[in-house]
């Protein structure tokens, strides 16, 4: 039965802007005071956030406690959200590609620890000892020691097949199973992997062996799956004081098991109830068996503070450690499972305390909005009212510090920069298109006295600096980086060094 709230009056304050659609269990009065209180810090952080549009579950095994949608698709308008408005999943979508995969395992079509090769013979790698060690289990622990390969999906839309081409060429930043380092190349390697021992795309295996088992008949691999009529939300920036629409930054018809999953509050609170009961459904219908489920949350990778989340700086864990699927700490003497998903413009989490049979979900339409984290550790606390901290405000108060530190760097480093000066030559002798066997090509433009810097989806202006380095500068995603041309001893450009890799000038632009 839905109990209806009492009204809150900082909701009363914000009904002209927000709209909420509350769909609650009945529950003892802590549970009652626990909801209320996380509205009120929804609310709150969506303000300090300016996030248009949310949605929020928590649920035990067998109840939902909330499921609530606020604000609106669009910013200035747009639909109101309820629990079947559409979200992107994002990154949240690896845990779903992880169960496939252990049901997989379950018919003994694979072993988490097979060599990868074994079943994608085309993957290669520069290191000979990664290529024949690589296992299926590192694939989904972010253990593999190469760096993020992100620049491929998100500036280029490069195909997986491409991609698996540049690993050759991709060296290393760490040994194997040394470190963590997230890297989405390897996620959609297992949807390749679900595809080539099922017969069937990952998405469509999911459909039909997951999300359709446990009532997810609002979930679609792709955003061209969303039925028209259905209602999604649009992607959102906060730039110069302003919530702005953006664009998505995933092709419609793009299915990447990385995370294109589209989803509802509704959906995901089906999955948060299903990893609580143990991979059983509702009607008791065990999809994946006990002993592959308990893979998926053992820890299989142990991450530093630097390649963890920033709140561990409030939540002080005694661990960090990744999972299949997973982040993991200890909180309280508990142990959390959680992941975010983040896509430009959208963001998700869900977090398991297995323990105390309670899972949360956020989704939210503005980008990074990291007040996700707030209520994340709130659902988490077990602190008693009174002496629980405000993690809404210190979550706020924690990025804003980083932030305002990483504005620190660059003001310092401007301070550095080389007064009056000018590039080497005339604008027209920097442009040309410019390839590196790593990340591929770009093309570079003169625009007036300055210069564009184009890959397949993305243009970026660039910003002279100082001789012949430039700034380049992508606002709607907070990414500053440099571009420095060399010049050979005949005068002309030969390569252009920016994000970390070097493009050689293709002799065709440079006779």
């Amino acid at each position: 039965m839905n109990k209806p709230q009492r009204p809150h009056p900082l909701r009363m304050l914000l009904i002209g802007w927000l709209v909420l659609l509350p769909t609650l269990a009945a529950g003892d009065a802590r549970d009652d005071a626990e909801v209320e209180r996380l509205m009120t810090i929804t609310q709150q952080g969506m303000a300090l956030w300016n996030v248009p549009g949310m949605a929020v579950a928590v649920v035990t095994s067998d109840k939902v406690l909330m499921q609530q949608g606020f604000g609106h698709t669009q910013a200035g308008g747009g639909r109101a959200v309820n629990p079947h408005t559409l979200f992107a999943n994002a990154s949240t979508t690896k845990a779903m590609v992880v169960a496939g995969i252990l049901m997989l395992a379950d018919e003994d079509k694979l072993s988490l620890d097979d060599r990868i090769i074994t079943h994608l013979p085309e993957l290669h790698f520069a290191d000979p000892m990664l290529t024949s060690q690589l296992t299926v289990r590192d694939l989904l622990a972010h253990r593999t020691g190469l760096p993020s390969t992100d620049f491929w999906t998100f500036f280029h839309n490069m195909p997986l097949t491409e991609q698996i081409g540049l690993l050759q060429h991709t060296p290393p930043e760490a040994g194997l199973r040394s470190r963590l380092i997230y890297q989405n190349t390897m996620f959609e390697l297992a949807g390749l992997l679900i595809e080539r021992l099922s017969g069937q795309r990952w998405d469509h295996f999911l459909t039909e062996r997951l999300w359709q088992p446990i009532g997810m008949l609002e979930t679609y691999g792709s955003r061209s799956q969303i039925p028209a009529g259905q209602v999604h939300v649009m992607p959102h920036y906060y730039l110069n004081q302003q919530v702005v629409v953006g664009e998505f930054d995933l092709p419609a018809d793009l299915a990447d098991a990385a995370g294109s999953a589209w989803t509802s509050i509704h959906d995901m609170s089906l999955w948060a109830q299903f990893l609580l009961r143990g991979g059983v459904t509702e009607t008791f219908d065990r999809l994946i068996s006990e002993e592959r489920f308990g893979e998926m949350f053992e820890p299989h990778q142990l991450a530093s503070p630097a390649d963890f989340y920033p709140t561990t700086e409030l939540t002080q864990p005694h661990w960090r450690s990744y999972g299949l699927g997973w982040f993991q700490q200890d909180f309280q003497g508990r142990k959390i499972d959680f992941h975010t998903g983040s896509l430009g413009g959208l963001i998700a989490l869900i977090g398991l305390d297995r323990d105390n049979d309670r899972a949360m979900v956020v989704l939210g339409n503005r980008d990074h909005a990291e007040m996700r984290h707030a209520l994340l550790w709130e659902v988490m606390d077990t602190t008693a009212d009174g002496q629980r901290r405000d993690w809404n405000q210190q979550v706020f108060d924690l990025y804003a510090r980083r932030d305002a530190a990483e504005e620190k760097k660059w003001q310092d480093l401007r301070q550095q920069q080389l007064k009056n000066t000018r590039p080497s030559l005339p604008a027209e002798a920097y442009a040309g298109r410019y390839r590196s066997v790593r990340n591929g090509e770009l093309v570079v433009e003169r625009n007036g006295r300055k210069l564009n810097l184009n890959t397949a989806l993305v243009a970026l202006q660039l910003e002279h600096w100082h001789l012949d380095t430039w700034l380049v500068e992508f606002e709607p995603w907070g990414l500053r980086s440099f571009a420095t041309f060399r010049i050979g001893p005949d005068g002309r450009v030969t390569e252009l060094e920016v994000y970390g890799d070097t493009f050689e000038r293709l002799k065709s632009e440079n006779p």
